[in-house]
């Protein structure tokens, strides 16, 4: 009998067409290895602009101030409950704070910082799609009023707009499938990237809503990890990704059952 997956995420769905071993060694198997330096900080740069949109839907305090203690306890508490981080040494360590409270206040300074209250923050859906075996679900960082999906990313250099879409594709797509599925429209799907260089850079890549083309490709893709979950499908996909890859062990050991 076949173990469908309850639901079906785009990040599981991206995590899975990209490496199906690393897929089940993470969210099958659960082995925990350290926290990267980079997604601890960009999880604390996010928990910031959380801080800083769910202020501004409430009519709060969303002064810089307000948002910088909120990237530092945010700091702390993601290395209590998620840690170890991998720092190496003291001095990454704080090097990573000054970093993280540079891009918050770069993001706060920019044009992109959100200026009116927002339709949404962090706003979780699960719905049914035609196409697919089980419901999707996903959670967009920002709904805009005019129900564009707004999902912020970390990133070390600055982004090509065309490859970060590419990249990206099936996170933005299943946002729109699913305020589609609620009645609603996006004008537009949007990414802003914080580049974490010397001087933090703020960059919004537009791409306009999907066709019925982009959207039946990306239920497809959607579809083809649900069922390789269902069937077990777990092998290892060879590519750049491994040099850094930390289940690389674990990989090695791998063999058909």
């Amino acid at each position: 009998m076949l173990a469908f997956p309850e639901h079906i995420s785009p990040s599981a769905a991206k995590s899975y067409l990209s490496c199906s071993l690393r897929f089940y060694f993470e969210r099958v198997a659960g082995i925990k290895k350290p926290t990267s330096v980079a997604l601890h900080l960009g999880k604390s740069i996010h928990a910031a602009l959380q801080a800083f949109h769910l202020a501004r839907w409430r009519g709060e305090d969303d002064s810089p101030e307000f948002v910088a203690e909120a990237f530092e306890k945010a700091f702390l508490q993601l290395e209590r409950d998620q840690g170890p981080v991998n720092f190496g040494e003291p001095s990454k360590r704080e090097k990573a704070i000054g970093d993280g409270l540079r891009v918050v206040a770069a993001y706060l300074a920019s044009p992109e910082a959100l200026k009116e209250k927002p339709r949404a923050v962090e706003v979780f859906l699960k719905e049914e799609i035609p196409g697919l075996s089980v419901p999707l679900t996903g959670a967009m960082d920002l709904v805009e009023q005019d129900f564009t999906p707004i999902d912020f990313k970390s990133a070390a250099s600055k982004p090509n707009a065309d490859s970060a879409m590419l990249d990206h594709e099936i996170q933005l797509v299943s946002y729109q499938l699913l305020l589609e599925a609620i009645g609603e429209t996006p004008s537009k799907l949007d990414l802003i990237f914080l580049v974490k260089t010397k001087t933090p850079q703020v960059i919004r890549i537009s791409s306009p809503p999907a066709d019925e083309h982009r959207k039946r490709r990306v239920t497809a893709l959607l579809e083809i990890a649900v069922t390789g979950i269902a069937n077990e499908r777990f092998h290892p996909q060879p590519g750049m990704a491994c040099s850094w890859c930390s289940y690389r062990t674990e990989c090695a050991e791998w063999l058909p059952n």
